[in-house]
């Protein structure tokens, strides 16, 4: 593959189902939120997979520095110091067929707020993506205001499905078409991995990732998987219910049937 096809390809946009929007502010009385696109580490794996394989790519993690974070607007500067908030380099770096040789680009992000260093290492790694051109064009989607729910998540995520589309026209871009849904059935949903998250009681518990019959995608949650759930697979007459926990909503899988 010469470098052109290389770049052609990795920067494809993404299917409608791998984009997921995050609120980044609210108005309102929160009843509308600002959202933004974004892709999650999982589908920059799976491009790279699908683009060199998975032997013809690699990442490695630098630390790079700390910082104490300045006083806030009404904060003293006499208070306690904060914790040093640490960052990371990713170097991700893709093996060049056409040079026989490997070929690293490195971009960097702090600890985040949630899992904080899961975080800043999934954030890194993103970062370097985007400088191979995966998922770069969705900085140059704009954000968008949408209704939210009472628990101020979107409320209508078709309204975005259809925003995604109608912005890469804008762009020029061809629509990207989900390869897991195809012509599916109403009521199909497409398994696109298992993340096993083993629990007392319930050893098989599991986070499973959904493409939904409108081509979204959906993370669960699921106490138990039967035998054959595995990426790839297709669901029919899936029972989805909204649970609330300390850590937030969070949707839960009961009930589901292979399809033929």
């Amino acid at each position: 593959m010469t470098g052109q096809e290389l770049r052609r390809q990795l920067c494809e946009p993404f299917a409608a189902a791998d984009v997921e929007w995050r609120v980044t502010k609210m108005r309102n009385s929160n009843s509308e939120g600002l959202v933004v696109a974004f892709i999650d580490s999982r589908a920059i794996q799976n491009r790279l997979d699908d683009v060199v394989g998975p032997f013809c790519w690699r990442t490695r993690f630098i630390p790079w520095h700390q910082y104490v974070p300045k006083p806030g607007k009404y904060e003293s500067p006499s208070e306690t110091p904060k914790t040093p908030i640490s960052s990371q380099l990713c170097g991700l770096s893709i093996y060049l067929e056409e040079r026989k040789e490997w070929v690293e680009k490195v971009d960097g992000a702090e600890n985040t707020d949630i899992e904080a260093i899961k975080g800043g290492i999934s954030d890194s790694f993103k970062r370097a993506a985007v400088l191979w051109g995966v998922g770069r064009y969705l900085y140059e989607i704009p954000a968008k205001w949408v209704s939210l729910d009472r628990y101020k998540q979107i409320a209508r995520p078709a309204e975005l499905t259809a925003y995604y589309a109608e912005q890469l026209q804008k762009l020029g871009l061809c629509a990207a078409q989900s390869s897991n849904t195809g012509n599916a059935p109403a009521d199909i949903y497409a398994v696109r991995g298992l993340q096993p998250a083993p629990m007392q009681g319930y050893p098989a518990a599991a986070w499973v990732d959904l493409v939904t019959p409108d081509n979204r995608a959906l993370k669960v949650f699921s106490l138990g998987v039967k035998p054959g759930l595995v990426s790839g697979v297709r669901i029919r007459g899936a029972k989805i219910v909204q649970r609330n926990s300390a850590g937030g909503m969070y949707y839960e899988l009961q009930d589901y049937q292979a399809a033929a």
